[in-house]
Formats: C-alpha cells, structure tokens, sequence
C-alpha cells in the first residue's frame, strides 16, 4: 500500500511539475520549454528528474522480483509450446497434400468418364427420337382416319419441339411433311366442325372436336369459333345500326320543306326492321350454335378444356352490344333511347327464345338507353300533372285527368315487355300521382275559412276544396280501373308500387276533410257542455207516457247541426270510404261526449234520468245521417246503447249489470253514480275545484282506465276523512256501493 502510495506521488510530482510536463505532451516542441531557467538548469533538472524515475524503476525491481521472474520463465515455456506447434502444423499441410493427390486423380477420371456417357446417352435419346419420328411419319402415311392422324401429329410435334434434333437433317425432312399433313388435318377439322355447329350434327361437331383435343389444340379452337361467331354478330349489327347505308337506300326526296330523315316515321322503321333481323336471325343462330358447341362439349367428359364457353360469349356479346350502341350515330342512339321498349324486347324474345341457363339476361347491356327512356318517360309523365295546376283558379277537370291517365296507360303497356321495366315505369307512375297529389295540396284552402261550420252555406274556399277533392277522387278511381283492366299484364310488384301512391291521394282527402271534421267536433262539444247549463233536470217528473218524450233542448240542437253539417259540409265530397272513416270518428267522438257529460250531470231527478234516456235514442237516430251503418262501430255503439239502458236504473241495479262483461268502463259507472249522491259527496272535478272543460280535456289526456279510478278514489277518500272529521256514522246510501265497486274494478285492472 505504502509502494503504491509513494509511486502515486511520484507521478503526481511529475505530471503536476511546470517544467516537466512539456515532455510529457505529445507533439510537444523545445520552443514551449519554460525560458525561466537556463540551459544549465535545465538540463540539471532533467537529469535530477530522470534520477528520479531511475530510483523508481530499481525501487520496483527490487520489490517485484519474484514476479519479474515467473514472467520470465512463462516466456520461456510459451516459446517451447509454439516451435512444437509449427512442428505439428508443417506435418498437417504435407499430409493434406497428400490427401489432395489421392482425391484429385480419381475425380478427374470419373468426370472424363461422365462426359463420355452423358454424351453416349444423348445419341442414343437422338437415335431413339429419330426412329420414333420415322416410325411415327410412316404411320402418319398410312393411315387415313382423321382423328388417328391428329393423335400421331400430335406427338410428332411434341418430339419435334426437342431442341437436340433441330438441327438433324432427317429430322428437318420430316417435320415439313408433318407440318403438310398437320395442315390439312386442321383444314378439314375446321370445316367440318363449323358445318357440324351449322347444322347441329352431334357425331361431325365430337369428331371435329376430337381431332383439335388430339392435335392439342381444342381451346384455341374453341376461342377462335366464339370470336367467329362474335365477329358475325358485330357486323350484322354494324349494318342494322348503319345510318348512311339506311339514308342512301332510303333515297329521300331532297328540296324545301321536306322532313329530316331521322324523324321520319319509314326511316325509323326501316332500322327497327334491319335491329329485329339482327336480334331474331343472325345473332339469334349464333347464340344457338354456341349453345349447341357447349352442349357438345360437355358430353365429351375431357380434361384441361375450357369449359366456359357460352358463358364467355354471352359477356363479351353484351359488351359487343354496349360498343356498338355507343358507337353508332347521334340520329341512331337517338331513336334507340326513344324506342328502348323496342330494343328490350328484341334482346328480350331473343335470350327467352334460346332458353339457356348460361345465357343470363343482363340488363346493364342497355342500360344508357333504358335510363335515357326512363328519363323521358318520367317527364312525359310529370309535365301534364304540373300543367294542368297552371292556372290556379280552376281545378283540374276529367278530361284533363284522362288525358293524364291515357298517357299512364300508354307507358306501361309499352314497358308490358319485361317485368323490370314495368316495375321502373310503376316508379315513375307513382311520381306522376304523388306530383299531382303535391300540385293538389299546394291549391288547397287551409286558413280558418275552410275549417268553419258556423254558416249557413260552405263559403268559396271550402267548395274549392270539394272541387280538389273529388279531382283527388276521380284520379284516384281511374288509376285503380286502369290496375283492374292490366291485372293479368302488370307484375303485382308494380301494382303494389302504385296503390302505394294512390294513398297519397287518399291521405289527401283526408287531411281536406280533417280541419271540418275538427270544428265539427268542437262544436259538437260545445253543443254537448250546455246540457249542464239546462236547470231542470232535478224537477223533472216521470211522464205517464215514456213513448213521447221530447228530446232536451240541447239534444235538439245537436241533431239539427248534424244534420245541417252533414248536407252542407260533407255529402258533396265522393270519396265515401274517407267521408265515411271521418264521420265514423264525428260520430265515435260525439257517442264519448255525450256519455262523458251525461255521466256528471247531477243533481238528477228519475224524470231527468228518462230524458236522458230519451236524448240517447235520439242521438242514435241523429248519428245515422252520417253514419248509417251505426252499428259498424262497434264498442262506441255498444257504449251508447248500454249507457242508455243504464240511464234510468238504481244504483244496485247498476252495479249488478257491470257483473258481466259490459261495454261500459268503471270510471264510467262510477262518475255515473256520484249523481246518486248527496250535495257532500263531491264529484272528482269539485274535489279539484276543476272546471267542467278543464276536466273534460284531462279525461282527453288520460284515457287510462287506471288513472281515472285514481281520480274517483280520491273523491271517495275525501269524504270519508269529511265523514270521519265530523265524527259521523252515517255514509250517503250510495256510498258504500261504490265504494265495494271501486274495489273491485281496481282488481280487476290486475
């Protein structure tokens, strides 16, 4: 530790010394010597440094001389280990030389011996080659079966294709014979397999194929008898769509006031003559032959052959049939797009006519010029539903709504062709209807003046409507006799699409009528609240004679509004079905007023009771005017009849007549009751100190059955804590019955 420590000082010193550390920095140079001592001093003080590190050097030797030793020793003996090493190493690369020597001898050997039978055997695969060539050409001249003769050729030229007998004389000899005869095999095949299709003579077709499949040919026979067929098919259209050969043979007188060519109606069925050939002859027989070509080549049962080859033409002629289309002239397309029907049906009757599965109909090959039609026809369509509403003043008239009809009947006959068009038509009837539906509704009156009922007669705005109405109507009912006469014709899904829209008119005669049938109704409310402003009904009697009791004053008044109402506001609509749905609603919704106020009228006398009576036969004689059917309603005429016949029966009586199933509703029954009552048991609407309107509009919001017996409950309660407040015993007679029926219509809600 002490060695380490003075050792450690002695560099210190060095290092830290300003005029040794000069020599210790590399690159250092005499200049950067200190100048503050002289040479003499220098060089003493060098000498006393180099003293110094001697003292060290021996001062170490000295104290580390046995490891100075070891080291030495160590030296030695890895001197010794390398000189056996290389001994060893020098052995290792003569015997690997000699190794060498051994390999190297036989392996040059073998290779020359290799070479020599690798080239022994390629003559002997060339001889072998040859002679199977020349036996192979023999054959070849000797046999006269066609097919035979594809097979041998076959393989003459899979033996010829070997790149070691190109330049063989014999072999070149051969191969031009081959190729002669290779020639004339596939002449003959060709021909025979394209009068076999013709003629659709199954045995020539398979011989035919037989030699290609032979040959190693079929599928390149296969695609150029398709490109054939297409090649045909485009050039017969060519020639149908040719607008200058048409105009040339047409030979149209020239001079003023003639008619353009393309307009003229020969012109035009000139070319649809020249498009019906294409479509039912020339492309028609190809199609067949592909049909047939297919249907042979199925039967063979062979591999590695393209199998799809009708498949294959049915796209490429669709597309064949878009090129030419789009490539023919402006006048052409023009006449195609106007008369798509036409087209469609050529394609249509021609892929129905052939009755193949591969062959599926592809609408998208027509689908510029059916979109073009389709545009078209909806504007034919939509002009005359807006042009007949050009004059506001006037409601459409028949003739106007036939001339609509006959154009509508016009446009699906033509689209009868095809289902899918006459759906897409149907679209675009449906638009025409829901337009004039649109034209309609903007004409419409909708201010206060068509909802009033108050007047004597309907004012100018409320007959505008009628008259708008009835158009609806009259559209309406011609549409449907149009759908009964092309029931058999028109898909269902298209006639589903139009009696879709006829709803819109429907919906629209509705929505006229609803804001009368709203004022109605109110006013038949009105009408109904007076019956709590009559004062007699605690004084009256019973009358010796039930039979001929008047009606209440306000019963009288009801009826002679219905009435008037009736023939003055809504007979003149003829949509009987909507008129009848809305009176139907009139009628439902003054059955509910009447049992709603009649139920809280109180105080009543048993003579009152039978007038009431007498006031509900009247209202069902009165609600016959405009719903004759009365009985059609249902549970609401069944409410009527059954709040009649309880009317005028005891409390008990009633209560037991609810013990079956009644048309009547507890809330109903029990409202009923409070009128059986004293002047203590309040009804739920004193209770609440709540108006009678106020209470009537919340029965309107709440027609839950529970929360109306909630409301009664609350009624009953309440006088029994006012019975309790004043220490009584005695309950109103009616009181206990309805409290035992309250009970039991909450139970039953369960």
């Amino acid at each position: 530790m002490d060695n380490s420590s003075s050792e450690s000082d002695l560099i210190d010193q060095i290092e830290n010394d300003e005029f040794y550390k000069y020599f210790l920095k590399s690159g250092s140079k005499s200049s950067s010597v200190s100048q503050a001592l002289t040479i003499s001093e220098q060089v003493k003080k060098l000498g006393e440094g180099i003293e110094l590190i001697s003292r060290e050097l021996q001062k170490q030797v000295l104290e580390k001389h046995d490891d100075l030793l070891r080291q030495g020793n160590h030296a030695t003996k890895l001197e010794n280990v390398l000189s056996t090493m290389n001994g060893h190493v020098q052995n290792l690369f003569a015997n690997a030389e000699r190794l060498r020597n051994q390999i190297t001898g036989p392996y040059n050997a073998l290779e020359t011996h290799t070479k020599v039978l690798g080239r022994l055997h390629l003559a002997s695969h060339i001889l072998r080659q040859v002679n199977r060539i020349q036996q192979l050409s023999k054959r070849l001249s000797n046999t006269t079966d066609p097919v035979q003769k594809a097979t041998i050729l076959h393989e003459l030229e899979q033996l010829a294709s070997d790149s070691d007998l190109k330049d063989i004389d014999a072999v070149t000899s051969e191969l031009r014979n081959i190729r002669a005869q290779q020639q004339k095999v596939v002449k003959l095949a060709t021909g025979s397999l394209s009068q076999g299709i013709i003629n659709e003579n199954v045995g020539q077709t398979t011989t035919a194929l037989q030699i290609f499949i032979n040959l190693g040919i079929i599928n390149n026979t296969l695609q150029t008898t398709i490109e054939n067929s297409l090649s045909e098919c485009r050039e017969c259209l060519k020639a149908a769509f040719d607008y200058n050969a048409l105009s040339t043979s047409s030979k149209v007188s020239k001079g003023p006031g003639r008619i353009t060519l393309t307009s003229s109606q020969g012109f035009r069925n000139k070319i649809w003559i020249e498009i019906e050939k294409a479509f039912s002859e020339e492309i028609y027989q190809n199609c067949k032959q592909i049909k047939f070509l297919q249907t042979t080549v199925n039967n063979l049962n062979v591999q590695n052959i393209d199998v799809d080859i009708a498949s294959k033409f049915w796209l490429k002629l669709g597309q064949l049939i878009q090129h030419e289309i789009k490539n023919s002239s402006s006048a052409v397309q023009q006449m195609l797009e106007e008369d798509y029907p036409k087209l469609l049906k050529c394609f249509y009757e021609m892929h129905e006519k052939l009755k193949y599965n591969e062959f599926v109909f592809d609408r998208q090959v027509l689908d510029k010029c059916e979109n073009s039609y389709l545009s078209g026809s909806l504007n034919r369509l939509l002009d005359p539903a807006q042009s007949m509403f050009n004059n506001e003043i006037e409601v459409p008239s028949h003739d106007q709504i036939d001339s609509l009809i006959r154009i509508i009947t016009s446009e699906l006959s033509v689209a009868l062709i095809e289902d899918n068009l006459s759906e897409k038509i149907c679209k675009n009837v449906s638009k025409s209807i829901r337009m004039y539906a649109l034209k309609t509704e903007q004409q419409i009156e909708t201010g206060p003046e068509a909802a009033q009922v108050i007047a004597g007669n309907a004012n100018s705005g409320q007959q505008k409507n009628v008259q708008y109405a009835n158009a609806l109507y009259y559209f309406q009912v011609q549409i449907q006799r149009m759908l009964l006469n092309m029931k058999d014709s028109l898909p269902q899904s298209g006639g589903s699409i139009i009696n879709e829209s006829l709803q819109v008119l429907v919906n629209l005669v509705a929505a006229i009528l609803q804001p009368i049938v709203d004022s109605i109704s109110s006013t038949i409310e009105t009408i109904v609240v007076t019956i709590h402003l009559e004062t007699d009904w605690a004084k009256l009697q019973v009358p010796p004679n039930k039979n001929t009791i008047p009606c209440s004053p306000y019963m009288r008044e009801l009826t002679q509004f219905i009435t008037r109402v009736y023939h003055t506001y809504l007979s003149n609509f003829n949509n009987k079905e909507v008129l009848s749905a809305k009176c139907s609603d009139v009628a439902i919704r003054c059955i509910e007023l009447l049992v709603r106020h009649s139920s809280l009228l109180r105080p009543l006398s048993q003579g009152g009771r039978v007038r009431l009576h007498s006031d509900y036969l009247h209202l069902e004689h009165s609600l016959k005017v405009i719903c004759p059917h009365l009985s059609d309603l249902g549970r609401p005429y069944r409410l009527l009849r059954s709040m009649a016949s309880l009317i005028t029966l005891t409390p008990e009586e009633i209560v037991a007549s609810q013990a079956s199933e009644s048309s009547v509703p507890h809330s109903t029954v029990l409202l009923m009751l409070f009128s059986y009552a004293g002047s203590e048991l309040a009804s739920p609407h004193q209770n609440t100190a709540w108006s009678l309107p106020k209470l009537s509009v919340w029965l309107d919001e709440h027609p839950s059955e529970a929360d109306r017996l909630d409301l009664i409950a609350g009624a009953l309660q309440k006088y029994e804590n006012l019975v309790r407040q004043k220490n009584s015993v005695n309950y109103d007679p009616v009181y206990p019955v309805m409290s035992k029926f309250l009970e039991s219509a909450v139970k039953s809600l369960k």
